[in-house]
């Protein structure tokens, strides 16, 4: 394999080596060989030639395509594109395409050893052809021209003029329309977008606007940007087309971007062409209607009533500032009733006129002063307002305006159908829009205005004395056990906005964490609840009550909450206060009745410090009485003296009962906590001698 490679190297080099040497024997002497062959030559032909010789006299064999082999390398073609207009001296000249030059000529073999060129080298000829297009326009020729003042363009009649230039500025106008769904509308279903269609005619581009319509809540302006639109392709793989003029004939629909347009019409410049250029017939730029848009229809004539167009029936007024505005812009203005503006001026009469509405439900008597102005036979009615009448405190009944006497507003009517000043009189009656209102009274100066005019009015009537009101008194209704009471009863006291209720802020802070708790029974008849025990709690900051259950093993009963915190009233609706907590005492809470068997220590202590409010635990009040049957206290020892001379608190109770002290059963716990300080149980009945009698009482306290 080596032997064969240097063999064939070897025969490359020889055949390198014959090329070099036809290549020396050349003559390379462009001069000589221009006054030879004449304009023609060029040192390309000559170097061909050249070449040509020495390969038609050896086999030609192909050299390897390695550097230092063969002299040139083909250039690559330019992917670029080239410039076909120019401007030379102010004239457009057109250049022909220099993709169809080759800087090597096309031969039938390589050459070796060529070079590349960068242009053919030769003699440039003067274009004396004005038809002759192929080569520049020469600075001689132009020169000439200008000197006979000829002018000479660089294109031949019958060359034909570039796109740019034959359709320059030169666009086509079609009117065309969308429809779009309207949802959750009663108003519309549909909706039609007028647009302009613009067909750039140089390039084919297209540019869509949007007509704008006013009112109608939807942004316009432009839909499509300048440019080309490619036709929706029905497969994937099939290729896309750009839209032409013959697309856009009158009736065809167009879809651009998924949004469907019909074309209707066109404009008469855009008619002409396509049917000259185009070939369109009559048929094809015939205008189609627009669809009817319900919504645009509806806005439009609302539009035309606030606008102020003439011929519109807009079921009011037109204010009287309006009018003068209007004239001073131009409008022409009826002088009519000038002169009664200058005879009159401001007089206006007044009659006071009365509407019993009784008859109808929830009616009433209302007064009212009515103006007629005599400048130009309008009324105005006012309404009188008494202070606490409860009603709303409106300026007008009716605003100055001409007064129908049928009771219907319209546009044009007689002017004897309108209430003039001969039709109100004392007595009468007028119907302001079906209101009957009597009239009752005159001013002064509607009198002499009627005597002067020969008219004898009557006398004023009285007006009619409003009827009694009836006293209402407000019934609070039952509390339904829906949140607190307080809230309950702030919804009643009229507002919308009820603040919330008022609570006693130094009782809160003065009585903060006292609590009276009491060991309590349930007063049935049944037997199962005689066993059963309950806690009482009062809370003194706010006056309410919790109940709770001790749970107890085996009853069958489970304790717990009974009635959580709240504040509870009497039978009668009074609130329970901390002056109905005392031991002896039985309490109505929600259908039950409980029995205070007895407290804790801090809960009398409590009661026995604030004697004001726990009377009962007072002994100052209990001493008075007790000190008054002392002796009949000694006279009751002695009679049941058992021996050891003590007693508990059932011999206290005993006692006050044979002697006459009808106390409660919270009395004698404060009397017994007096002789009882240390809590043994059985005191000796001279401590309840020595505590009934003053010197007992003062030690005491």
């Amino acid at each position: 394999k080596i032997s064969h490679s240097i063999i064939l190297l070897r025969a490359y080099n020889r055949k390198d080596q014959r090329c070099q040497m036809s290549l020396h024997s050349y003559d390379w002497n462009a001069a000589s060989r221009l006054s030879l062959e004449g304009p023609s030559f060029t040192q390309e032909n000559a170097f061909d030639s050249a070449h040509d010789d020495e390969m038609s006299s050896n086999d030609y064999v192909s050299l390897p395509a390695l550097p230092g082999f063969r002299r040139s390398n083909p250039r690559r073609p330019s992917s670029a594109k080239d410039q076909s207009l120019s401007f030379v001296n102010g004239y457009m000249m057109v250049r022909p395409s220099t993709s169809a030059r080759s800087y090597s000529r096309q031969t039938d073999h390589s050459v070796v050893g060529s070079r590349p060129l960068t242009a053919p080298v030769g003699i440039s000829k003067e274009v004396l052809d004005p038809t002759d297009v192929s080569g520049r326009y020469s600075f001689h020729r132009k020169k000439m021209e200008r000197e006979k003042g000829n002018i000479a363009l660089p294109f031949c009649p019958s060359s034909p003029l570039p796109a740019f230039l034959e359709h320059d500025r030169r666009v086509l106008l079609f009117n065309a329309y969308y429809e779009e769904d309207v949802l959750q509308s009663a108003i519309e279903k549909k909706r039609v977008h007028p647009c302009e269609v613009y067909f750039f005619v140089e390039d084919g581009t297209i540019e869509i606007i949007q007509t704008k319509q006013e009112s109608s809540g939807v942004p316009h302006g432009v839909y499509l940007r300048r440019s080309k639109v490619i036709k929706p392709r029905k497969t994937r793989y099939e290729p896309g087309c750009y839209y032409e003029i013959d697309d856009l004939k009158i009736g065809n629909d167009v879809i651009i971007y998924s949004r469907k347009f019909r074309i209707a019409s066109c404009n008469e410049s855009t008619k002409r062409y396509v049917v000259e250029h185009c070939g369109w017939n009559d048929e094809e730029v015939r205008s189609h209607p627009l669809p009817r848009d319900q919504f645009a229809e509806v806005n439009k004539a609302k539009m035309r009533r606030e606008s102020g167009v003439p011929g519109v029936e807009r079921n009011r007024k037109m204010h009287e500032l309006k009018q003068v505005m209007e004239s001073m812009l131009g409008k022409e203005t009826s002088i009519t009733d000038r002169g009664m503006f200058l005879e009159n001026g401001t007089d206006a009469l007044c009659f006071q006129v009365v509407w019993d509405d009784r008859q109808r439900l929830y009616g009433d008597i209302q007064y009212f002063r009515l103006f007629y102005y005599l400048a130009d036979d309008t009324i105005e009615i006012l309404r009188t307002h008494n202070k606490n009448d409860g009603r709303h405190s409106f300026t007008k009944l009716l605003k100055r305006s001409k007064l129908p006497k049928n009771g219907k507003l319209s546009t044009v009517s007689d002017p004897s159908d309108n209430y003039l000043w001969q039709d109100l009189k004392i007595g009468g009656t007028v119907n302001v829009f079906n209101r009957v209102m009597i009239i009752a009274r005159c001013d002064a100066f509607t009198r002499q205005h009627y005597l002067s005019k020969g008219i004898v009015l009557k006398e004023d009537m009285p007006l009619m004395v409003p009827e009694k009101k009836v006293e209402l008194k407000r019934v609070i209704p039952p509390y339904n056990g829906f949140g607190s009471e307080e809230d309950s009863l702030r919804s009643c006291m009229g507002s919308l906005n009820p603040p919330p209720p008022k609570k006693d802020l130094q009782k809160m802070r003065d009585k903060n964490g006292l609590i009276l708790c009491f060991n309590a029974q349930l007063v049935s008849d049944k037997p199962y609840d005689a066993d059963r025990r309950f806690v009482i709690q009062f809370f003194m900051e706010d006056d309410t009550i919790a109940i709770r259950e001790p749970p107890v093993q085996n009853s069958g009963i489970m304790g717990g909450s009974f009635l959580r915190r709240q504040s509870m009233k009497h039978a009668d609706g009074t609130a329970y206060a901390a002056k109905d907590m005392y031991v002896g005492n039985i309490v109505d809470i929600v259908g039950h009745k409980f029995l205070l068997l007895n407290a804790d220590e801090c809960t009398y202590r409590i009661m026995e410090c604030d004697d004001r409010t726990f009377p009962f635990s007072n002994y100052t009040r209990l001493h008075e009485p007790l000190a008054s049957k002392i002796e009949d206290i000694k006279k009751y020892f002695i009679a049941n003296y058992d021996g050891n001379g003590e007693l508990d608190l059932e011999g206290l109770a005993k006692c006050c009962d044979s002697i006459g002290l009808e106390f409660n059963k919270q009395e004698l716990i404060t009397v017994w906590r007096q002789t009882d300080r240390k809590g043994k149980g059985r005191i000796a009945f001279k401590k309840l001698l020595n505590l009934a009698s003053e010197e007992g009482f003062s030690t005491q306290r």
